[in-house]
This record gives structure tokens, C-alpha cells and sequence, in this order.
């Protein structure tokens, strides 16, 4: 087993995070069971109380979650490939692992999304006095705990496989995938400049019509679907145009498509920020893409959860512009600098 205090630190926070979910999921399970709004009985008195005390507590896991799981990419991407022997990024620690690196992030999204969704709506519900969404929300919640202990066995499995003394070809995982230069060029068959067409095309409509969203238009479920689901289109169309092509400005060298190079100090960081602003996005595109749904028989909540939506249409404005600056303002530079695009 693989040991270094800022893995503990990771453990110890989804440990504690998850002491707190099974805490809020036997009052969700009671709620569920139990729950009468129309009654004034001592029981639905205490189911009250003991709803508001689950929702601090799931607030609080909430948020110890993604503080884990920031932690953990800092440390893959930035710290942990130091104790491994031709390990240089995120890559080698991934490739020490021996694959269970992929499953690990896997399951620390989903838990995120899960929470994510449940914290949007449990806002909605504290909204009004009557706590309408309380039995849905907990309902909800039950995915929650056994999503979490998955992926705290996830991420204790995948680090049990990493022996320091086993040495990684890093760099290697990255160009041996492809076999000729012409795969190199593509993805899935399809060349490059269809993929940064197709993603700047999507990031003009994403923009576009984040920016129409208002309170005159919100309203429009078409319009709210439609930019749901380009963001969720957008997400993979970004990240594969990213890695296998505009990140060659940052690295400044071709077909090095290496997802973690980006988070090192000799690439300015600039990692952060790009993956930032698509978690944003993708958090964002799909909060107006559900989020009302989820609440439309309840009229108060849809009118809360169309404000919502309203913010995160400003929120995306915000990352997709952040997106575009950090990948698009680097190959400008270089087409500025040498009168070329980085092809191969």
C-alpha cells in the first residue's frame, strides 16, 4: 500500500464525509417511511427536526467531498508521481495504479454530481417554510451513502497497487496508443480540424445562448433543454479537442496527448483552470438541464429553481469564457509568433 500524508488526508476527509451520509441516510430512510406533513404528532415533529439537522450534515459531507476530491487530483496531478520511480505527471501515478486510476475519478464524480443535485434542491426546499421537497430529497439522498463507499474503496484499492518500488513508463502510455502518425492526428477516425471546428461551433452556440438566457426567457423549457444538453455534448468535445490538440500550444511540442501535463508548474498550472471551467460548465449545463425538472409539480420551487437556472446561464457565460481564453489565447500567440497552426 501506497502511504503519504496527503493521501490520508484524502482518506480521512471521505471517511469522515461518509460517516456523515450514513448519518443523513437513516434519517433520509425514516423520512421516507415515515413522512407526514400534514401531521402534528410528536413523531413528525422529531422527523422535522431530525430533517433539518440532515441537511447541515449533508451540506457539510458535501463539502468535505469535494475538498477530498480536490485534494486528490492535486496530489495525482502534482505530487505523488515524485515518489515514483519514471513517473513525471498524473500519467505514471495512473499507470501505477495498474488501471484503477480512471474508476477512482469515475466514482468521485458521480458522488459529486449525486451531491451536487441533492444540495441544489435541498436550497429550494429551505426556501419555503412548509419544506415541500423534503420526502423527494430524501429519497434522492439514499443513492448518496453506497455511491460514497464506493469510491472510498475505490480510492483505497487503487492505491493499494502502487508499489514505489516498481518503476512506470510514463511517457511511453502516452505515444505507444498510437501506431502510425495518421492516428495520431485523428480521433476515433475523425481529423483534428473537424474537432476544433466542431468545438468552437459549440462554444459559440453555449456562449451565445447563455448569454440570451434571462428572466424574460427562462421560462422556455425548449431553450433551457437545448443548452442543457449542448453543454452536456460540449463537455467531451472540449476535453478530447483539449488533450489531443490544443494542448500542443502549452507543451508547445505535437501529439504529446497527455490529460495531466497540463496541471505541472512548468505548464503554468494552467490545468486548473481548464478543468475547472468544464466541471463548471458541466455542473451548470446540468443544473438547468434537471433541476426544474425535478421540482415542476411544485410551483414555488420551479420559480426558485428558474432563478437558479438564470445564475448558472451567468455561470456558464463565466467558464466557457475562461475555457476559451486559456485554449484559444495560446495558439493565437503561436500563429502571431511563427505565422503557423501547430499541425502535424
Amino acid at each position: 500500500m501506497y502511504w503519504h500524508p496527503l493521501l490520508l488526508a484524502v482518506i480521512s476527509a471521505q471517511s469522515v464525509g461518509l460517516l456523515l451520509l450514513m448519518a443523513v441516510g437513516l434519517t433520509s430512510l425514516r423520512t421516507t417511511i415515515h413522512w407526514q406533513p400534514a401531521a402534528a404528532d410528536r413523531r413528525q415533529l422529531a422527523l422535522e427536526a431530525s430533517a433539518e439537522t440532515a441537511s447541515i450534515l449533508g451540506r457539510a459531507a458535501f463539502w468535505l467531498f469535494l475538498f477530498a476530491g480536490i485534494l486528490l487530483l492535486f496530489g495525482i496531478a502534482n505530487v505523488f508521481h515524485e515518489d515514483i520511480p519514471g513517473a513525471m505527471c498524473g500519467t505514471g501515478v495512473c499507470q501505477a495504479m495498474t488501471g484503477g486510476g480512471a474508476g477512482l475519478l469515475m466514482f468521485n464524480v458521480i458522488l459529486l454530481v449525486v451531491l451536487r443535485l441533492w444540495h441544489e434542491m435541498d436550497k429550494l426546499n429551505r426556501f419555503q417554510a412548509t419544506l415541500p421537497l423534503t420526502e423527494f430529497n430524501s429519497r434522492f439522498f439514499l443513492i448518496a451513502p453506497p455511491v460514497a463507499v464506493l469510491t472510498l474503496l475505490r480510492t483505497y484499492d487503487a492505491f493499494a497497487g502502487i508499489r514505489p518500488e516498481r518503476a512506470v513508463d510514463c511517457c511511453a502510455v502516452v505515444y505507444d496508443q498510437f501506431p502510425t502518425l495518421g492516428q495520431a492526428k485523428s480521433i476515433i477516425g475523425i481529423a483534428d480540424a473537424w474537432w476544433v471546428a466542431a468545438f468552437v461551433f459549440l462554444s459559440i452556440v453555449v456562449l451565445g445562448m447563455s448569454v440570451v438566457v434571462k428572466p424574460t426567457t427562462v421560462k422556455n423549457q425548449k431553450l433551457r433543454f437545448v443548452l442543457g444538453l449542448l453543454c452536456m455534448l460540449w463537455i467531451p468535445v472540449a476535453a478530447l479537442t483539449l488533450v489531443n490538440h490544443l494542448s500542443a500550444y502549452h507543451y508547445e511540442v505535437l501529439h504529446h496527448h497527455c490529460p495531466w501535463c497540463l496541471f505541472l508548474p512548468e505548464h503554468r498550472l494552467v490545468g486548473y483552470p481548464l478543468y475547472g471551467a468544464m466541471g463548471l460548465i458541466g455542473m451548470e449545463g446540468l443544473t438547468i438541464l434537471i433541476l426544474p425538472r425535478m421540482v415542476n409539480e411544485n410551483p414555488h420551487a420551479y420559480g426558485h429553481a428558474l432563478d437558479r437556472c438564470l445564475r448558472a446561464a451567468r455561470r456558464l457565460t463565466v467558464g466557457t469564457v475562461i475555457f476559451l481564453i486559456f485554449t484559444l489565447a495560446p495558439a493565437i500567440a503561436w500563429r502571431l509568433r511563427f505565422g503557423v497552426w501547430l499541425s502535424g
